[in-house]
């Protein structure tokens, strides 16, 4: 028999359905974009080493579903020639071992790239091949302290703390990793439609968690955005318990204070535009108002009287609140399985949907440790002889981006969206951004929002869609579009053109992403949101802050690190929403709908722990310093460095560390705290990396992104000269493609000044 078909016979419903994937992964990353691709129809089959997965977890039953396993000793001749028969007949595989592991197993990508020309190759390492730290092992504290996820926060919060690390229990360089992975494979696989030829992608975790740095990365030599309060923050309620409430734009403070019936603010001239933006004596009047009126009624009270209004508000919840309150399930980012070690558990549900297709989410299946018809079919296979024919030829030589030739349409605020759109350009699309004209605004902030940031590779056309001209305009542009990335509330987009119904009238091949912050189904559906309102609502900040005491007025963003990562992640998902939905109609020549929210990424983030809350011992919050004594952050003599080591190596390590005896009974944790207290943050980093450990000083954000700086020594910082700022930073793509590079992209000019260049390459006159 020359043929893996009895291996590759379980072709699965979704838009990816027919994909073979291999999945090598352990932990979180690299089982992450395998569950994403396995949610959306490809048929994956995990290789698990002899005794089951590296990472014992209840986070497992949702990072492990929709996918079939098999167990193989990979150091092993005959688990090698078993792997490379899998690998023969895949269209991807997914690694996330340290550089070089996969190459020494004879498994690496140039090990199987001729014996598979059409394989998408996904390697997830802590830190990439060509990085000096590339040996080091990528524990996640490890990799979150070097790209500054730790860092003490700065001068100019309101609780500033420039001498301690804040360490936060999200995995975000893993999930990043995994998300970034997923987006990556798909963009690959695009590719490889137009192509006929795979390639290698590299998604480092210290490179995939510098997408969520985002804007903190963002500085300008000159005064760059400016804000102005309109009362946005965080407020106790007179039960106690704290609503996040933003107005980021002036109407939103309006609709406020007539819901809460203090319309005598407007009367004496204090909720007034001009005064809020020109004197600070007025807005932080305005914030103390605020936290006077909040303490006059409970939480949930507030949360239904703003959102009746329209207003952008949302009240604390814990984890298990959050997966207790009817909408997490109603908007599909949380979903309940049956799972065959756990029993009835809530786990994240897709991270993105297209409609038509299945809503199910798929439970992890009964492990069988040896899968012996698997085995057996694969010891069948004659390596040599595999082929794979489906009509492509290949065509090697120069090769553009992904998206190279496909027209996008931004119709999206804020961060998010216009993430997603970003990225869509990085990949090679030809991008514009519509909005109205940006100086009638009555933002918090100078609209568009961090343009040199968020709207980099786009062009920038002004166009007011409630004026029919321009609506109607704008639909003569639907119809030569690929993409539309939109992110209004739905009611919205029925007064602009820009629902699906009309859409998809104008354009019937057109993939419609549509990104909120809860969903299209649900209670929650039409509701306002932010991430900042997103993390509250859904326990992230709960979970992250434990019982801290915030001071009413505090500004919004109180996660710890004080990014804007919800959002990021979001933008991430939906570049993969996007890119799934090209796939699709690459393959079967239909448009779709895709949506994803910022609810979907938090179920993602809360990965380390919202299965674990679902159950009856429910989710344990790590400490202040880390997650255990082998995995947390330790004090040095000038500074502070995380060490990640396995529980069966921390003895040894702490022995080999310190230099004095260690007693039996001894805290080993305090030993090993006492001996790098002594030791310089260089000096520790050497000794712990030498006796087995990860390790990595805790960086801050200008270290990471200064010249010549880590970001800089990683090709992922992007800097530009400009007439009004300066030089201006910001952390450049994260995505490694082997044949077809990701795009930096141009700064955008000013906002509206390409309207005659977009319009020609959409084909549309100006009439």
């Amino acid at each position: 028999m020359n043929s893996t078909s009895t291996v590759w016979n379980n072709r699965r419903e979704g838009p990816l359905g027919g994909l073979r994937v291999v999945d090598f992964g352990q932990y979180i990353a690299g089982p992450l974009a395998a569950m994403m691709l396995a949610d959306q129809g490809a048929d994956v089959v995990r290789v698990e080493p002899p005794g089951g997965p590296r990472w014992i977890s209840d986070s497992n039953a949702a990072l492990l579903r929709g996918r079939r396993y098999v167990q193989l000793d990979l150091k092993s001749s005959s688990g090698q020639r078993r792997a490379r028969s899998l690998i023969a007949d895949a269209d991807v595989v997914i690694e996330n071992f340290r550089p070089g592991v996969m190459a020494r197993l004879g498994l690496g990508y140039s090990d199987v790239a001729d014996l598979n020309p059409r394989l998408i190759y996904c390697s997830l390492p802590g830190f990439g091949a060509a990085d000096p730290r590339a040996a080091v092992a990528g524990w996640e504290g490890v990799v979150m302290a070097a790209a500054a996820a730790y860092s003490p926060i700065p001068e100019g919060w309101h609780d500033h703390d420039t001498a301690a690390p804040r360490f936060t229990p999200i995995s975000l360089a893993s999930v990043f990793g995994g998300i970034e992975g997923a987006m990556a494979i798909t963009a690959g696989l695009v590719a490889r439609e137009r192509d006929g030829i795979g390639q290698w992608i590299e998604v480092p975790l210290f490179d995939a968690i510098l997408e969520g740095l985002g804007s903190r990365g963002t500085t300008y030599e000159r005064s760059g955005t400016l804000f102005t309060s309109f009362g946005s923050g965080v407020y106790r309620c007179a039960d106690g318990r704290y609503v996040t409430f933003i107005a980021n734009w002036f109407r939103h403070l309006t609709w406020f204070v007539e819901c809460a019936g203090v319309t005598s603010w407007i009367d004496d001239g204090l909720v007034n535009v001009t005064a809020l933006r020109t004197s600070p004596a007025k807005s932080a009047e305005l914030q103390r108002r605020l936290g006077e009126v909040f303490a006059t009624r409970d939480a949930n009270e507030w949360e239904g009287i703003g959102r009746a209004r329209g207003c952008s508000i949302a009240m604390w919840r814990s984890p298990l609140e959050w997966l207790n309150e009817p909408a997490a399930t109603a908007s599909e980012s949380i979903a309940q399985v049956s799972d065959p070690l756990l029993g009835t558990v809530k786990v994240p549900g897709k991270s993105v949907q297209m409609c038509n297709t299945s809503r199910m989410t798929s439970a992890r299946e009964p492990v069988e440790p040896t899968n012996l018809a698997l085995v057996e079919a694969l010891d069948e296979c004659s390596v040599d002889s595999l082929t794979r024919s489906d009509g492509h030829a290949l065509q090697p030589g120069v090769r553009k981006p992904p998206l190279d030739g496909f027209r996008v349409i931004d119709l999206s605020r804020v961060v998010a969206a216009p993430t997603t759109a970003k990225i869509l350009g990085q990949l090679g699309a030809y991008v514009v951004k519509i909005d109205a004209d940006p100086h009638v605004s009555l933002a918090s902030f100078e609209e568009p929002l961090m343009h040199e940031h968020l709207n980099r590779s786009k062009k920038t056309m002004i166009l007011d869609l409630h004026h029919t001209p321009d609506q109607d305009l704008f639909h003569r542009m639907l119809a030569h579009c690929d993409v539309l990335v939109q992110n209004f509330t739905t009611s919205a987009t029925l007064h602009i053109g820009s629902d699906e119904q009309t859409v998809r009238r104008k354009s019937p091949r057109l993939v419609h992403l549509y990104l909120n912050a809860f969903g299209t189904q649900g209670p929650w559906a039409d509701f306002r949101g932010y991430a900042e309102l997103a993390n509250v609502a859904t326990g992230v900040t709960s979970h992250v802050l434990g019982a801290a005491d915030i001071e009413t007025g505090a500004p919004p963003v109180v996660d710890y690190p004080r990014w804007f990562f919800t959002d990021y992640a979001t933008g991430v998902l939906g570049a993969f929403g996007a890119l799934v939905g090209i796939y699709f109609r690459q393959t079967t020549g239909r448009g779709s709908f895709v949506e994803t929210s910022l609810a979907r990424a938090t179920a993602l983030e809360q990965l380390g722990w919202i299965v674990e809350a679902s159950t009856p011992r429910g989710a344990v919050r790590a400490g202040r310093w880390g997650w255990s004594p082998n995995q947390r952050l330790f004090q040095t003599q000038d500074g502070w460095i995380f060490v990640g080591v396995s529980k069966d190596r921390f003895e040894t390590l702490v022995s080999l560390t310190s230099d004095r005896p260690v007693d039996r009974d001894a805290n080993l944790e305090q030993v090993l705290q006492d001996a790098l207290a002594d030791l310089t943050t260089v000096e520790a980093e050497h000794v712990l990396t030498k006796n087995g450990a990860g390790a990595h000083r805790v960086q801050t954000v200008s270290e990471v992104m200064a010249s010549g700086g880590t970001a800089d020594q990683r090709g992922l910082r992007a800097e530009n000269a400009t007439d009004r700022f300066g030089t201006v930073v910001m952390p450049g793509p994260v995505v490694r493609f082997s044949d077809t590079p990701m795009l930096t992209g141009d700064l955008p000019g000013p906002f509206g000044s390409d309207r005659a260049s977009a319009l020609n390459e959409f084909g549309v006159s100006n009439d």
